[in-house]
């Protein structure tokens, strides 16, 4: 049997998709608070893409701009943090 690429990437995505819906389902954590660290760990790291994407997911998921916002700014705090301890 031949699996081509477009098979793997598609059971690929399918997986990564099945992982994401288990971790992001409420436990502990609340599915809005999720959105919210998913949210600040794009930011913290520095993916303009997945900033947006976050943004859209909290958004849809009920969460105030204000939130949001506040969110952001924990974690760009944490980024310039990192960056400072360069400082002599």
């Amino acid at each position: 049997m031949t699996i081509s690429m477009d098979d793997k990437e598609s059971n690929w995505e399918k997986d990564f998709s099945n992982l994401k819906d288990t971790i992001m389902q409420d436990g502990a954590i609340d599915n809005k608070t999720k959105k919210l660290l998913a949210l600040a760990s794009a930011v913290a790291v520095g993916c303009d893409e997945c900033v947006s994407h976050h943004k859209k997911f909290a958004r849809n998921a009920g969460l105030k701009d204000s939130e949001i916002e506040e969110a952001i700014l924990v974690a760009s705090l944490i980024r310039l943090g990192s960056g400072l301890r360069h400082v002599d």
